[in-house]
């Protein structure tokens, strides 16, 4: 029933029941309404409570009949009606049970969508027995409204009203990361003592700078003489050193000021330890590195203390993370890994559950143990599980291409055997036609058909070639499987080999020649040292210097020094030459896409659902 056609029928009922009151008992028709309020038959109820709330007498039996009569409205469902006689009420009798009339009115506007209004009528309300539902109502009356600017001018009106900051906060925060307004963010935090999750630990802002001091700390041991100055040339450190320059150039252009400071973690004139206890690196506000283990743990300290941002470039090590928030790694963990590979495993590789899995060593193990776990949890079975050192990875290859002698049939060694003794019951002189190699026969000691797939721990190429080619030579089929790290350039293993044995990858932070950002950087490179960039297998290069400064500083100059208070909030960001970086659920990069060799690239595919 429609609202004016209720109303109608309620002016009717009231001019009816009018007529009769002279003739019967005012309180008879109260009676009888409350018992039908109190049988939750409220819309009869309301046509009893309407001819007397109509009377033009003041006396409790007409306040509390209009009272009841906009009640019984309200659970009807004729909210309008109800709001329309609290407010004849209040209007009536103001004095009366004020309180009462100015909570039902807010929580009738909050039930409208009207935030303003119904904070208007809650903030009369002086009844401390109800200000745990007044919250209630307000959050109600909140959830409505999504206009930022419309609750700032709230706040305005009622500045001691948590629940209003506490909606800006989170209206704030449902915007897309670069649009949201950190510092008031930290404002409403420190004002009416939000809990706002940034997901930085101990971080109150993330304070934006004209500059930013960066700090690239690598082995490069400067010497003074000109033999160590050529050694240093030619050193990967320099290399890196000399792709992170670019990348200053680079963010120069798009008005992104980046001081870099190169530290080296090995000149014997100056420990790292001293510059750390002399306050010499207090303004950094990122470290690239270090990569060594003991500067590692060094500057972790120093990082943790002092509440600066540190990017492993080199690691897959999640211990480097473990207990410092301020830590992160460019690369996926070695665990990010092996799940991201288990997952693969567990959807491909189903027909045959038989694998091998080789690593290269203790900085390699944790991937290799938790892939074997995660595999055989669903029900694979690790038949082989080794350490392989890279420069003995040949061991793969022969392991999958060894032959051993084994003995024939008995059936046919009985026939061959009877063949012979025939030709000398027969008086041949002959007779001795086969010889003891002819009763056994090679065959290889990893049977055909016995092996499903290879997972490769490990980002070291030589084992990966290695188990390719043993792949490759063998007449059954056996799956691979390892991280795309060892993808590079300059690589040994052709794509032509790695789409012939349907290879899959775990991508980490797969390089895509044909990008457009990539020839933009080989181009600067040339122009700057007159060689092409050196792309390197495990440490770090001239694209990695490049990469990293250009995406973190992109990341410094839109979120302030504390980047990840934006990583924090997105799926994933685009790196320069990477296609990628995703730090949402981890300070480890865990864009991880699952990759193939298709028409001589490398292709991203699609995961299974």
């Amino acid at each position: 029933m429609g609202i004016m056609k209720r109303y109608f029928l309620a002016l009717l009922l009231v001019f009816s029941f009018s007529a009769q009151l002279s003739a019967q008992n005012v309180k008879q028709i109260f009676e009888e309404g409350k018992s039908l309020f109190d049988q939750e038959q409220y819309a009869l109820a309301q046509g009893k409570f309407a001819a007397i709330s109509a009377l033009d007498q003041e006396n409790d039996m007409v306040r509390y009949a209009a009272y009841y009569y906009a009640i019984s409205a309200y659970r009807a469902d004729d909210a309008e009606t109800a709001k329309n006689m609290f407010l004849q009420i209040k209007e009536r009798y103001p004095y009366w049970e004020p309180d009462e009339m100015n909570y039902w009115l807010g929580f009738l506007n909050a039930k409208e969508g009207n935030p303003q209004e119904s904070f208007e009528y809650l903030a009369l309300v002086k009844n401390d027995s109800l200000a745990q539902y007044k919250e209630a109502i307000k959050k109600s009356a909140l959830a409505a409204e999504t206009e930022i600017d419309v609750l700032e001018q709230m706040l305005g009106e009622f500045p001691q009203e948590g629940a209003i900051a506490s909606r800006i906060a989170e209206l704030i925060l449902e915007k897309p990361v670069e649009q949201q307004d950190i510092n008031r963010l930290m404002s409403l935090e420190e004002s009416y003592e939000l809990k706002i999750d940034l997901g930085v630990e101990g971080i109150e802002s993330s304070p934006k700078k004209s500059v930013y001091n960066v700090g690239l700390f690598l082995p490069f041991y400067y010497r003074s003489d000109s033999a160590s100055l050529v050694r240093v040339e030619r050193n990967w450190t320099s290399r890196m050193y000399y792709g992170a320059q670019l990348a200053v150039q680079k963010l120069e252009e798009e008005g992104i000021k980046v001081n870099l400071i190169p530290v080296d973690t090995r000149d014997a004139r100056k420990s790292l330890a001293k510059m750390i206890s002399e306050g010499e690196l207090d303004s950094l506000d990122l470290i690239i590195g270090p990569v060594t283990e003991s500067s590692i743990n060094e500057v972790n300290a120093f990082s943790k203390e002092k509440q600066i941002n540190m990017i492993n470039p080199l690691s897959s090590n999640s211990e480097i993370m473990a207990a410092n928030p301020f830590a992160f790694l460019y690369y996926p963990s070695n665990e990010s890994i092996a799940i991201k590979a288990a997952n693969y495993a567990k959807e491909n590789f189903r027909k045959n559950k038989n694998a091998a899995v080789f690593y290269s060593g203790f900085s390699d193990k944790p991937r290799a143990d938790l892939y074997r776990k995660l595999i055989e949890e669903d029900s694979f079975n690790v038949t082989i599980f080794e350490g392989v050192l890279p420069n003995e990875s040949v061991k793969i290859q022969q392991l999958l291409l060894d032959e051993e002698e084994v003995d024939r049939d008995s059936i046919a060694v009985d026939l061959m055997m009877a063949e012979m003794d025939s030709l000398r019951a027969a008086g041949e002189a002959d007779w001795e036609i086969y010889s003891e190699r002819d009763f056994v026969y090679d065959t290889l000691r990893i049977l055909p058909d016995s092996l499903g797939h290879i997972f490769i721990a490990s980002d070291f190429s030589s084992l990966s070639t290695s188990a390719l080619s043993g792949i490759d030579a063998r007449p059954d089929t056996i799956e691979f499987l390892s991280s795309s790290r060892f993808l590079t350039a300059e690589q040994t293993v052709s794509f032509a080999q790695l789409e012939r044995v349907n290879s899959a990858f775990t991508g980490t932070n797969h390089i895509n020649y044909g990008k457009p950002q990539v020839t933009e950087f080989r181009q600067r490179y040339l122009n700057k040292y007159y060689t092409n960039p050196v792309r390197e297998e495990r440490l770090g290069d001239a694209y990695i210097g490049y990469d990293i400064v250009v995406s973190f500083g992109r990341l410094l100059h839109r979120y302030g020094k504390y980047f990840q208070v934006g990583l924090k909030r997105q799926d994933k960001i685009p790196g320069e030459l990477t296609d990628f970086l995703e730090y949402k659920l981890s300070n480890d990069n865990r864009y991880i896409p699952y990759m193939k060799v298709r028409g001589a690239k490398v292709e991203i595919i699609e995961e299974k659902k």
